[in-house]
């Protein structure tokens, strides 16, 4: 089965299937609840002022061995507005529609490197300014700790 990105896909995380009742149930409970495993997986986030601690999360970028890669978008399908955040017109267009953005850079350089590992590793080490990547985490490297882990800022 191949994770491929898809247009309006939705992720709930793995415990959303018991909240969300059978498939059948769906137009009873209103949402769609989509499974997504991976081998490995990095988190983009867009920094509006670089060295601020705060950052906005885009896209969660996974795959699984001889798979297409999966995004699991964490803004809104229209972008989000830059009013605010950046004056750069290169980053107003990124954050206006990261979709095609990301895709598009994605699939060229996986295309270049030949190797859907390598081209996710290609864009998180050509884009580490405003758009920030956690490092890309190899599931199996960590067996003794939980797949996805986030750093919590503490409030105000």
């Amino acid at each position: 089965m191949t994770h491929s990105p898809q247009e309006g896909s939705h992720f709930w995380g793995p415990r959303a299937s018991r909240f969300a009742g059978s498939p059948g149930n769906r137009e009873h409970t209103g949402f769609f609840v989509t499974e997504i495993s991976f081998d490995a997986y990095t988190i983009c986030s867009f920094v509006p002022h670089l060295g601020q601690a705060r950052a906005i999360p885009l896209v969660l970028i996974g795959y699984r061995a001889n798979e297409d890669p999966s995004l699991v978008w964490l803004v809104p399908e229209e972008g989000i507005g830059a009013e605010g955040l950046t004056g750069d017109p290169y980053y107003a267009r990124v954050l206006g529609d990261p979709r095609a953005y990301f895709r598009k850079k994605l699939a060229k350089y996986i295309e270049e490197t030949g190797s859907v590992r390598r081209g996710i590793e290609m864009l998180v080490d050509c884009h580490q300014n405003h758009l920030a990547f956690t490092p890309l985490t190899e599931l199996a490297q960590r067996p003794l700790c939980h797949p996805l882990e986030v750093e919590l800022v503490s409030a105000f």
